[in-house]
């Protein structure tokens, strides 16, 4: 079992706070992934499960074990560093045996270890070759391999894809998706990258200034973000953003010199808050090319001034300005080769059945 209780925790470097009452349950088998923006403290939270850091007060529990001043080597963790931190003068064979050898496990267990992890990771044709022999992703897996040898409780990896372009980025987080697959071991993975974080979580914990912002599922985190923050961090690209006035529970925005009214499924929402203006926040994929079959509920049509496209292949970002604020919308690759650049009569569709309310100063939401 590998499941861990983050209770209370808080972690101060002298007078600066850097985790702030730090609350997590991670079930066995889970794939947590900890996101936010550089010195938010997803790393430091990481080294505290690991007992690289000791907390300043709060418990961590491991199966049901409390580990919270136990060191690193009696916590039955094994760590990914960015840095992948492999001995150079070793092979890959002994680089995945040596904790084995540490720990005085016999010969030829250790090499059936071996031989079963290079098999699983598909790196068997590199057992004798030198990490300076090896490519970022093969050192990448040897790393893992290291770490998958000791069958910990949990795994811990601090962005070990940082270091690799962005095709092998996009192999390497397939494999690590497959391999927690075949083993259901429980992993925290470090990431500052949201497209890593959305394909890889089980659940993801929303980090900012020591604060755990949002804990949920992806589909939870992108599709109902817990305030504003979160709703731009998450998402690429991000929510657009955009202040407007209420009345009678719909949505005024002017756009050249034009009002329109949104029709959005949270009516008495907007009703009951007593707001006059709020932020509404909609993905780009809710702003799409005008289509006569579009014509539903909540979806209203706009002209806007596009200032640039942004082909994607599958797709094209357009963007233009409603009333000063800057917007994204995405559309098909043959709408956004036809869109005319600082035209004014740019038809656009905008879906507003997914929409998301946040306050103007404190950018909570609005439910």
């Amino acid at each position: 079992m590998g499941a861990i209780d983050i209770i209370n925790v808080t972690k101060s470097f002298g007078d600066t706070p850097v985790l702030k009452n730090i609350n997590l349950n991670i079930k066995d088998g889970e794939f947590l992934i900890l996101v936010g923006p550089s010195g938010c403290g997803k790393s430091t939270l990481m080294n505290t499960v690991a007992g690289l850091e000791d907390v300043t007060s709060g418990q961590i529990n491991i199966a049901g074990r409390d580990v919270t001043n136990l060191s690193p080597k009696n916590r039955d963790i094994a760590m990914v560093f960015q840095s992948y931190a492999l001995y150079p003068t070793m092979d890959v064979r002994r680089n995945i045996s040596f904790g084995l050898e540490m720990r005085k496990v016999p010969k030829k267990e250790r090499n059936q270890t071996v031989d079963r992890i290079a098999d699983l990771l598909q790196i068997s044709h590199l057992l004798d070759r030198k990490p300076s022999q090896l490519s970022g992703g093969q050192r990448q897996r040897v790393a893992m391999g290291r770490a998958l040898a000791r069958s910990p409780k949990v795994f811990l990896l601090d962005e070990p894809l940082s270091n690799l372009d962005a095709k092998l980025r996009v192999e390497m987080r397939m494999e690590i998706k497959k391999m927690h697959k075949r083993l259901g071991t429980t992993i925290i993975y470090v990431t500052h990258d949201q497209i890593e974080a959305m394909t890889l979580a089980d659940r993801i914990a929303v980090l900012s200034e020591g604060i755990v912002q949002q804990f949920g599922t992806p589909y939870e985190i992108y599709n109902d973000p817990a305030n504003r923050f979160v709703a731009d961090f998450m998402g690429s690209p991000a929510m657009n953003f955009i202040e407007c006035d209420i009345e009678d529970g719909r949505l005024i925005v002017e756009t050249d010199g034009q009002d329109y009214k949104f029709e959005v499924p949270d009516r008495d929402v907007l009703q009951k808050s007593g707001l006059k203006r709020v932020v509404l926040g909609l993905r780009p994929e809710m702003i799409t090319e005008a289509k006569p079959d579009q014509k539903r509920q909540f979806t209203q049509e706009i002209s806007m001034l596009v200032e640039e496209t942004e082909p994607m292949g599958a797709d094209t970002m357009v963007t233009g300005l409603w009333n000063s604020t800057e917007i994204q919308g995405r559309v098909s690759p043959e709408a956004g080769h036809a869109a005319k650049l600082n035209d004014k009569h740019t038809l656009l569709h905008v879906d507003t059945s997914k929409a998301v309310f946040f306050h103007l100063e404190t950018g909570e939401r609005v439910r």
